[in-house]
């Protein structure tokens, strides 16, 4: 009968083991896979910045003395090659999705900026300003932000999760009702005043949408 307990209590903590063995390696792979996504993110979007200054190096080379295109967009090798990019860049995005939640993988398309701005400044010789450097860090600060409070194994959104944990609460009616005020404040009163003069009326509506 001892024998009988030793051997059930021995079951028991090799089923435990096996458990918390399968449950770290998922966690493990969960781990792997989210990296995965987010490398292959901004491999895509540095493929696609390059994609875009690959095309305008292509309409420089073509402009004429009077500013006019020598040629056809269609006829420029140039530019073909930096569609080619922007679909395999594109593609890319497409796997990452796979990989990582969307809550990550979109914002994590910012890094595109930043490569564009470092190859349009050294390769096309386009001006560098303070205003660019802040911006580029706040994109860099806010990328890393996302990454590192988005958890891994998000909640699975669908239609009557939203209606029943976030639509039906007031708080939702509320926001949105404000989001209108203000994209109507927007569209009334700064737009018509300000919009010409500064860009950042526009970035504020962006930003409110």
């Amino acid at each position: 009968q001892r024998q009988m307990v030793r051997d059930a209590i021995n079951g028991s903590c090799a089923l435990d083991n096996s458990t918390s063995t399968g449950e770290e390696s998922e966690a493990e792979e969960g781990t792997n896979t989210f990296v995965i996504g987010v490398i292959l993110s901004v491999v895509a979007d540095v493929i696609i910045a390059i994609s875009l200054n690959v095309q305008k190096t292509a309409h420089m080379r073509n402009e004429g003395a009077d500013g006019k295109p020598v040629k056809g967009m269609l006829k420029l090798p140039l530019w073909w090659l930096g569609l080619l990019l922007n679909v395999g860049g594109e593609l890319g995005n497409m796997l990452a999705y796979g990989f990582a939640p969307a809550s990550v993988v979109a914002p994590v398309g910012s890094v595109g900026v930043i490569a564009n701005e470092v190859i349009a400044v050294l390769f096309l010789k386009e001006p560098f300003r303070w205003r660019d450097a802040a911006g580029l860090v706040a994109i860099v600060g806010g990328v890393v932000l996302i990454i590192v409070a988005v958890p891994e194994d998000p909640v699975d959104l669908n239609a009557v999760v939203l209606q029943r944990e976030y639509y039906a609460r007031p708080a939702a009616y509320g926001y949105l009702i404000g989001l209108w005020c203000a994209v109507v404040l927007f569209l009334v009163h700064v737009e018509p005043r300000y919009a010409q003069k500064s860009v950042l009326v526009w970035l504020l509506l962006f930003l409110v949408h």
